[in-house]
C-alpha cells in the first residue's frame, strides 16, 4: 500500500538509524527525536500538507499494527512460515477443496438418480411384461469400460471416480488435470475430537514421495507418488482446525492419475469427467489436446472411430472415390 511510506527502500539507511537508536533509552524516546527534527526544520507538521501527513502517519501506525496481530495469531496458532504467498496458496487451496467436494456431491447425487431411473424401468417392464402375460426376463447389467481392452496400459480397469478422484481408507482424493488434492480428517489421522495444528504433524512432498505421520507415531503415508509433482507449487494446510489438504501440482498437466500412492485403490481413468468450466481455464493448444482426448473417449464408449480412426477412414474413402477403376470389394481393412 502506498501508506507503507517505500519501506523496501528504506533499508539502505538502516545502519545510520540503528546507531542514532542505540543513542536513545528507547525506541519511543528515538521516535521524539525524529518528530521532533520534523517538527522544527520541515513543514512536516504545520506546511501546506500536514493534513495529509498525518492521515500518512496514522495508516502507517494501523498497518504495523494489523501486521503485528497477524503475526502473533500465526505464532498463537503454531503456523511457522509468515511467506505471504503461503497464506495466498492456502486460501486457493481451501477454496478448490471445496469446489471439488460440491462437484463430488453433484456427481453421485447423479448417478443416485440415474440408478432410481433405470429401477423404475425394469420394474415398468416387468409390469408390462405380466400384463401380457408374458414371463419377465432377467435384466443383466450391460458392462461398459472395465472389461474394455483389457491387453492395453490398464487404464480402463479400477473404480469408479469419485470427483475424478477416489476414497480410501486413509483418506479422500480429487483432481483435476493440473493438481491433485488429498484431504485427511482428525479422525483419519487417530486424532478424533483433537483441534489440528501443524506443529503436530511431519509432512513430507517430495517430488515423487509423499510421506505425512503424526509427530511421535509410525508413519501414516510413506509411499511413492503416481507421477512427478513441482515441489514448489505444492502445500498442505490444516482447514477448519479438523482435517489436512494437501495440494500437489503434477509436473504432466495433461495426465489423469489412477491413485495418488502406489498400491493404494486405483480409478477408472477412462470415466473421468472433466468439467467443462475447468478447460476455459487452459490455454489454447492444450485445451484442443483435452477436448480431442474427451471426443475419442465418448466415440470409444459408443463403439464409434476415434479422431485418429476417423482421419484414417475418411482418407480411404476419399482414395476410393479417387480410383473407380480399383476393386476394394474383396479388401480388408483393419
Amino acid at each position: 500500500p502506498p501508506f507503507t511510506l517505500r519501506m523496501a527502500m528504506a533499508t539502505k539507511y538502516d545502519d545510520t538509524l540503528a546507531a542514532m537508536c542505540q543513542q536513545h533509552g528507547t525506541e519511543m524516546e528515538f521516535l521524539n527525536t525524529i518528530f521532533g527534527f520534523l517538527q522544527r526544520r520541515t513543514q512536516f507538521f504545520n506546511g501546506p500538507k500536514a493534513e495529509a501527513n498525518f492521515t500518512t502517519l496514522i495508516n502507517t501506525l494501523e498497518f504495523q499494527q494489523k501486521e503485528f496481530r497477524k503475526a502473533a495469531y500465526k505464532k498463537q496458532q503454531g503456523i511457522d512460515d509468515d511467506d505471504e504467498e503461503v497464506d495466498r496458496k492456502k486460501k486457493e487451496a481451501e477454496k478448490a477443496a471445496e469446489a471439488e467436494r460440491v462437484k463430488a456431491a453433484k456427481l453421485a447425487e447423479q448417478r443416485k438418480k440415474e440408478q432410481a431411473e433405470r429401477e423404475a424401468a425394469r420394474k415398468a417392464k416387468e409390469e408390462a411384461a405380466k400384463a401380457n402375460g408374458e414371463e419377465p426376463k432377467p435384466v443383466v447389467e450391460e458392462k461398459k469400460d472395465d472389461d474394455d481392452d483389457d491387453d492395453e496400459d490398464g487404464d480402463s480397469k479400477g473404480a469408479k471416480p469419485i470427483g475424478n478422484g477416489g476414497i480410501t481408507d486413509k483418506y479422500t482424493w480429487t483432481q483435476t488435470l493440473q493438481e491433485v488434492q488429498v484431504v485427511i480428517t482428525a479422525e483419519q489421522l487417530g486424532l478424533a475430537g483433537v483441534s489440528l495444528k501443524g506443529k503436530m504433524l511431519d509432512i513430507d512432498i517430495k517430488k515423487k514421495a509423499l510421506k505425512i505421520a503424526v509427530k511421535g507415531k509410525e508413519a501414516f503415508i510413506d509411499g511413492e507418488l503416481h507421477q512427478q509433482v513441482k515441489l514448489e507449487n505444492s502445500i498442505w494446510t490444516i482447514e477448519d482446525s479438523s482435517r489436512v489438504v494437501l495440494t500437489l501440482e503434477k509436473v504432466n498437466g495433461m495426465e489423469w492419475w489412477k491413485c495418488v500412492v502406489a498400491g493404494d485403490p486405483e480409478i477408472n481413468t477412462r470415466k473421468v469427467e472433466p468439467e467443462n468450466s475447468s478447460l476455459s481455464d487452459l490455454d489454447g493448444d492444450t485445451r484442443q489436446t483435452v477436448e480431442k482426448m474427451m471426443y475419442d473417449q465418448r466415440q470409444k464408449a459408443m463403439g464409434l472411430p476415434t479422431s485418429e480412426e476417423q482421419k484414417k477412414q475418411d482418407m480411404l474413402q476419399k482414395f476410393m472415390t479417387q480410383h473407380p477403376e480399383m476393386d476394394f470389394s474383396k479388401c480388408k481393412f483393419n
